[in-house]
């Protein structure tokens, strides 16, 4: 059963302050989902603990996870009965079109930011700087986020790879050591490729990070730690700019906390690389 099913079940036995949050969410659809806890209890006159309570009474461990799934319920094409969002008509004007795409696109980056945790961003990190090499995989869309990221790392004297091709990931993955580390995208983290190339890379000792939209997949699961990211798409958008460009926020901030802990040698690191491409 879906969120949106669950959520409009005529036998649900909730509380005042359960009432509450299901009119919030009923009338505010995707902007409740990027909403912060503390906004939402306030909005409602509720606390904390409630709000937490409420998503585990819809069968979910966390807020967070409860709000990924109804926001890509909420952005699906048979909830939106349109292209992307039911606010794009299909008669009307680019200009128009290209601010409402704008909004999308601003919701998915503020509902990303809201649900990532600091404190693993800072964990992950620090694994990346320890680690004596690093390895980016994915496949299609995330092939290209893997692809991407291992060229930004390598940049700054980390010994970052990627490996974007089903075959190839998993020689390399039966191949890691331990002090080895593997991040992992995958919109759904479910991709069987990846998976297996996880699998195989944890059963040799490497630490596994992962990167999905799903905070319930197998990924997930099979991740020592997880950034979880949001995304709206319909079965026409697969693939869309606003998924990617959550993932490539990640690894800016991935990217940007490893630099801040190098200081100095980054810049160091990277003017070289820029001298050697200019002497090409």
């Amino acid at each position: 059963m879906s969120v949106i099913e669950k959520l409009n079940a005529t036998d649900l036995k909730l509380s005042k302050s359960d009432r509450r949050l299901l009119d919030y969410i009923r009338e505010n659809g995707l902007n409740a989902c990027s909403a912060p806890i503390s906004e939402i209890a306030r909005s409602c006159d509720v606390s904390h603990a409630t709000v937490t309570r409420f998503a585990r009474k819809f069968g979910y461990s966390s807020l967070r996870s409860f709000k990924i799934d109804l926001a890509r319920e909420l952005g699906s094409e048979e909830n939106q009965g349109s292209i992307i969002s039911d606010t794009i008509a299909y008669d009307e004007p680019c200009s128009e079109t290209a601010k409402k795409l704008l909004q999308i696109n601003l919701a998915t980056l503020r509902q990303t930011v809201n649900d990532i945790d600091p404190k693993e961003v800072d964990l992950i990190a620090a694994k990346i700087l320890k680690a004596k090499r690093v390895f980016f995989i994915g496949i299609g869309n995330s092939g290209f986020a893997a692809s991407d990221s291992a060229y930004k790392f390598l940049r700054t004297g980390i010994d970052a790879r990627s490996c974007t091709d089903s075959h190839a990931m998993i020689i390399e993955a039966s191949l890691v050591k331990n002090g080895d580390l593997v991040i992992a995208f995958s919109n759904s983290g479910e991709t069987r490729e990846i998976l297996k190339a996880c699998e195989t890379a944890k059963m040799n000792h490497a630490s596994i990070i992962a990167i999905t939209a799903d905070a319930n997949s197998s990924l997930h699961k099979l991740s020592e730690m997880s950034l979880v990211y949001a995304v709206r798409e319909s079965y026409m958008e697969t693939g869309s700019i606003n998924s990617k460009i959550a993932v490539f926020f990640i690894v800016d901030l991935l990217f940007t906390e490893v630099v801040k802990r190098l200081g100095k040698d980054a810049y160091s690191t990277k003017q070289k690389t820029a001298l050697a491409l200019k002497k090409d």
